[in-house]
């Protein structure tokens, strides 16, 4: 069997896999599209393979903030397989392609499959995790920490060191104003770290990234 190029499914022994992908179609998600909505109940789940989604939590006070994203390293629409609903919206933070299914189909592999039941339950516990220390990092570390981070995790998942990313955006999924990511850009654009144009970031120095990001990104990633 052919690799999907989501870690999930990859994870899987191919004849769990075989089955499991004739529910699955793939389709182009375009950026900035709203997949869920906060307490609706879901009708498809997601598992990136070049997008990425990211889940916007509500700060009551205008503005929202990125609670988690998910892309080729799992699956979103996780918690309608297991029964519940969550507050969040869902949007597409970055184009590209997902394999998409109808919940309904999935939670019947979800509860016959033991492999992949396995691999959906080991997925929530990192997305528990995931969740908890970008809570700290929003509360604890300074943007340039935050924004590295941020940078790492979506290079992750794009596999890409080119990103098009807004400053308004960036500003958004971090929970700052525009005017704090302009300078922790310039910062990083000074130190040789990355090199920023109008609505483009190209990762120049992996490795003075994950110098300057703060440990959270460490933590998140040792699954």
């Amino acid at each position: 069997m052919s690799k999907h190029g989501n870690w999930i499914l990859d994870s899987l022994p191919a004849a769990e896999l075989a089955t499991i992908s004739f529910d699955l179609k793939t389709v182009t998600l375009q950026k900035d599209a709203i997949l869920f909505e906060p307490g609706v109940p879901a009708n498809h789940i997601y598992f990136p393979t070049t997008s990425v989604i990211s889940f916007l939590g509500d700060t009551g006070e205008g503005g929202c903030i990125e609670v988690w994203a998910v892309g080729c390293d799992g699956v979103a629409g996780v918690s309608s397989i297991l029964g519940k609903m969550k507050p969040f919206r869902g949007v597409v933070q970055v184009s590209g392609d997902a394999l998409v299914a109808k919940v309904q189909s999935f939670r019947r592999r979800f509860q016959k499959y033991t492999e992949f039941h396995d691999a959906i339950l080991r997925y929530y516990d990192y997305l528990l995790v995931q969740i908890s220390y970008l809570g700290i990092c929003n509360n604890r570390h300074n943007i340039e920490q935050r924004f590295s981070r941020w940078l790492l995790m979506v290079q992750d998942r794009t596999r890409t060191a080119e990103l098009k990313f807004t400053q308004d955006a960036i500003a958004g999924i971090l929970g700052t104003r525009r005017a704090t990511i302009s300078v922790a850009a310039a910062s990083l654009q000074n130190a040789g770290i990355i090199s920023y144009t109008s609505g483009l970031i190209r990762i120049e120095s992996r490795r003075k990234l994950q110098r300057l990001a703060c440990r959270c990104y460490k933590v998140i990633n040792s699954r």
